[in-house]
């Protein structure tokens, strides 16, 4: 058995070592950057300034949706970044993107609000960028940083009846997002 190995090895060794003798060579260059520090992202609401993770959807009346596809009760809400607040890039030089994560309707376009049992029913959340709507996991339009303070990309979020007629109830999301810096 310890002859069949070494003979195996020694014969893929050259194998290996044969076909070289036809191999070129070249060089790969690898670019990127290392930075001491995230970027940190503000949400922020676009009405009043405030600061936190919390959109306030507020109350719609379930009888206001008479027919798929309505949106209703828009509220906007900010994502703030700041010129060398630790971002590790030149503003001037770049623009942001932002892909919201979430779970979607089984649509695919809006994300589901989170079923509960006094939830809402044939209802989902609608983000909008300033191009339209935003899909689950889709890029929003590109936002151009401001290179000497604060950049706020300004999204939407609406109410979105799926069928007819719209169950009252809880009607909450968590969505992630992530921006991409480029």
């Amino acid at each position: 058995m310890k002859k069949q190995l070494i003979a195996l090895s020694l014969g893929l060794s050259a194998a290996l070592a044969g076909t070289s003798a036809f191999a070129n060579s070249g060089v790969i260059n690898f670019e990127g950057r290392i930075t001491s520090a995230t970027c940190p992202i503000e949400i922020i609401n676009p009405e009043d300034g405030s600061i936190g993770n919390q959109v306030k959807m507020g109350t719609i009346e379930a009888s206001r949706f008479t027919a798929i596809g309505q949106e209703f009760k828009g509220k906007s809400f900010g994502l703030r970044v700041t010129a060398g607040a630790g971002c590790g890039f030149n503003p001037a030089d770049n623009v942001a993107k932002v892909v919201f994560n979430g779970n979607a309707d089984s649509s695919g376009d809006y994300f589901a609000v989170t079923p509960t049992s006094d939830g809402a029913k044939n209802v989902v959340i609608s983000l909008h960028d300033n191009a339209g709507p935003l899909k689950p996991g889709a890029e929003s339009a590109e936002y151009a940083l401001n290179d000497t303070g604060s950049t706020d990309m300004i999204f939407n979020a609406y109410y979105r009846s799926t069928a007819a007629t719209v169950t009252a109830g809880t009607a909450s999301a968590d969505i992630q997002f992530v921006v991409a810096i480029n």
